[in-house]
């Protein structure tokens, strides 16, 4: 009969260290979800941040890219290069004289 209540301990002990176990494991893998949580969350406002800031430097860009296109054409406008062939080169246009028309 002694056995009785030893083996009764023995069975409390497995049930008490298998309760524990389980326990420890799904506190272990709530912790785990929860990093893994957060860390997505961290990862999602740090590519939120970079999304931003592509953004700008894209309008900044393409706010540069109209200035330059304007500036293209300024310099590219025929009364700008005659007036520089006029006062830097000194050319003119040619007298009637000077015209060759070909057939």
């Amino acid at each position: 009969m002694e056995n009785k209540p030893e083996m009764k301990k023995q069975k409390m002990n497995r049930k008490t260290i298998r309760r524990t176990g389980l326990s420890l494991l799904l506190l272990a893998l709530f912790f785990m979800e929860l990093f893994f949580y957060t860390w997505c969350r961290v990862q999602s406002i740090g590519t939120g941040y970079k999304i931003s800031h592509e953004l700008d430097q894209q309008k900044q860009l393409l706010m540069l890219q109209s200035r330059l296109k304007v500036e293209t054409e300024r310099l590219k406008s025929p009364e700008r290069i005659a007036k520089i062939a006029r006062e830097k080169l000194g050319l003119q246009l040619p007298n009637s004289e000077q015209v060759i028309v070909l057939q």
